[in-house]
């Protein structure tokens, strides 16, 4: 095995990685070490000592002693135990004496037991807390944050603590130090709106729901890691979130979740930044960067200051290309020290979506970024000048406009129409636009030189966006269909995305998947539908969905509207004729897999399109 080396652990040949410290080799080869001051994301400093084994090697000449594993390299021969009658003897006493110092510490008396151990030999430490000085608090704190904790005093009175009063005046409230604690001695209070740590109170920025914009998808019960969001019956039959104020602990991931806008972060976007507005400024030549407050930067850095990285919806991200910033970071310190860390993974994911859905505009998908920055207080800094120095300005001739009245992901969808619209972005358009092929592949589908295109809308850009919800298997089933229904008919076709590209391709017919994706199309090209093509029956009824939403697509719909919907779909008794890709993707939301909806329904509700099916036979999903 390339870079590993060979060791042996309790009689027992292993390999492991060659440049690993031996308590992680160990843990990987499957044997159990206790430790205290032990944390992945940190340096290790051996302090609790009860990770300590005993090592020998066959070229020292019988000579074996204790060594701490966490500080020992691993070496090709090195020979391990971890159970000897030394290494349980030693373990013992460190134990009993951690009992002495902190006898009501749970954590301990678990370790303690494990080795047989149910009291101490030591007399109990004289007013005992819960402090065993690994030091765990104080290293997260310089490396991660903003190092506001320090040891104070020394020998037996030694403490830790942000200053001799125990006030956080530098501390932030990112509550890294109380999460990596192994013990729980740093005392945390959080409720009605206020985070108190270290003698400092901290306001909390509360989510709530704006119930008339909410369509009760349950996106924010799967991203709330303590299940505070709720989707509930209201008064007058509506479904919608509620969110608790009292127990909301402001991390904002349910709000980054919510594809309507529904939820409001207090205090999140933050309009003002660097004397710019996120959506109201001309943002070229800046990057943009969001972050939490324990990430310190420059002072000169256009910096969003947000709860997690969680909370920053991808059409945050999508604004600031949009109003001409050249790129978009989002930095997270460290998932693992974070009691929010499951928003580090969401940001990522978001921001990978984000950066394909700007290489889509044509503006490229270097530009958004999520990055981890290096441990210690360069760290930020370090990591948002190498993402400024790949960067390009960027292509935009003028910043885009958002619609006013739009929230959550129909800003988004507002900001990739008008991208499509720019001429400058055409040419980048084109090469790296990843449309419908990306779904269903036909390498010889496409010509250039075809007087037929294929007019996608932003059908590519829906697909991603609803997959990032659980939903749009069936658009994107259509689209694979599209390309099944032009290659029995033989027909070359090339794609275009917008009205803009349309009117310069020279094409004498457009194909759309539905009427209501092009209502005014140039008069001068002839337009067909796809279910033209395959022969399906016109559509009488168009399913009632645009009777009940409108012509087009948007995400946010009133209660009023979700319930008709609702109503819809159950008298559809098992296949709902849906006459186009945006009514069938409402349907398909309102009958997604959630929380919600696992309590409501017994099974998935059927949602069915006819495009390609001949004979006009749906088939239940």
């Amino acid at each position: 095995m390339t870079g590993t080396i060979r060791i042996t652990v309790d009689g027992r040949p292993v390999e492991v990685e060659a440049s690993s410290m031996l308590l992680e080799a160990l843990r990987g080869a499957g044997a159990e070490l206790p430790t205290l001051c032990h944390h992945p994301s940190v340096e290790p400093s051996g302090a609790c000592r009860l990770c300590a084994v005993e090592v020998t090697h066959p070229d020292w000449n019988g000579w074996s002693g204790l060594v701490t594993a966490c500080l020992y390299p691993t070496e090709p021969g090195l020979q391990v135990s971890t159970r000897s009658e030394r290494v349980r003897k030693n373990r013992r006493t460190l134990l009993e004496l951690y009992l002495a110092r902190c006898p009501d510490s749970p954590e301990i008396a678990a370790l303690a037991r494990a080795e047989g151990i149910d009291a101490s030999a030591f007399p109990p430490r004289e007013g005992a807390d819960l402090c065993i000085q690994c030091g765990l608090c104080t290293r997260v704190c310089d490396g991660l944050s903003t190092a506001a904790i320090a040891p104070l005093g020394r020998g037996t009175e030694k403490t830790v603590g942000p200053r001799p009063d125990d006030v956080g005046e530098d501390c932030v409230g990112c509550l890294a130090c109380a999460e990596v604690c192994p013990t729980g001695h740093i005392a945390t209070r959080m409720g009605d709106g206020t985070l108190r740590i270290w003698n400092r109170d901290f306001e909390l920025p509360l989510c709530s729901v704006v119930p008339e914009h909410c369509r009760a998808c349950g996106a924010c019960e799967e991203a709330c890691p303590w299940a505070i969001p709720r989707v509930a019956l209201r008064r007058g039959g509506e479904h919608a979130a509620v969110i608790s104020q009292s127990t909301c602990t402001g991390c904002g991931l349910c709000a980054g979740a919510c594809p309507t806008g529904a939820i409001v972060q207090a205090g999140f976007p933050v309009e003002v930044f660097a004397g710019r507005t996120l959506t109201g400024e001309d943002l070229r030549g800046r990057t943009v960067v969001f972050a939490c407050a324990r990430t310190v930067l420059p002072p000169d850095s256009d910096v969003i200051a947000v709860s997690c990285i969680g909370a920053v919806g991808i059409e945050s991200l999508l604004a600031c290309l949009a109003r001409g910033a050249d790129g978009a970071l989002l930095m997270c310190r460290d998932r693992d020290t974070c009691p929010h860390g499951e928003g580090g993974k969401m940001g990522e994911s978001r921001a990978e979506l984000a950066g394909q859905l700007a290489a889509m505009t044509g503006l490229g998908k270097e530009r958004i970024r999520y990055v981890r920055p290096a441990p210690g207080p360069a760290g930020p800094g370090r990591a948002l000048a190498e993402f400024r120095e790949s960067l390009t300005a960027s292509p935009l001739a003028e910043p885009c406009d958002p619609l006013p009245d739009s929230g959550g992901l129909d800003l988004a969808l507002a900001l990739l129409r008008d991208l499509r619209e720019q001429p400058e972005l055409s040419e980048a358009r084109r090469r790296s636009r990843a449309d419908l092929r990306g779904d269903a592949q036909d390498e010889g589908a496409e010509s250039s030189a075809a007087e037929t295109v294929l007019y996608l809308g932003d059908l590519p850009e829906l697909a991603l966006l609803t997959r990032s919800l659980g939903a749009g298997d069936g658009l994107r089933d259509q689209m694979g269909a599209a390309l099944r229904v032009l290659g029995e008919k033989g027909i070359a076709f090339r794609t275009v995305a917008s009205r803009a590209e349309l009117a310069v391709s020279g094409a004498k017919r457009a194909i759309l998947f539905s009427h209501d994706m092009l209502p005014d199309p140039p008069a001068d090209i002839e337009v067909t539908t796809l279910a033209d093509l395959a022969g399906a029956p016109p559509d009488t009824d168009g399913g009632g969905v645009a009777a009940v939403t409108g012509p087009g697509f948007r995400f946010r719909i009133g209660p009023d509207e979700r319930r008709r919907l609702v109503e819809l779909l159950r008298s559809s008794r098992g296949a709902l004729r849906c006459a186009s890709p945006y009514e069938q993707l409402q349907a398909e939301l309102l009958a997604r897999l959630g929380a919600w909806h696992e309590a409501r329904f017994e099974m998935p509700l059927p949602v069915c399109a006819g495009v390609g099916d001949k004979d006009g036979r749906e088939d239940a999903r």
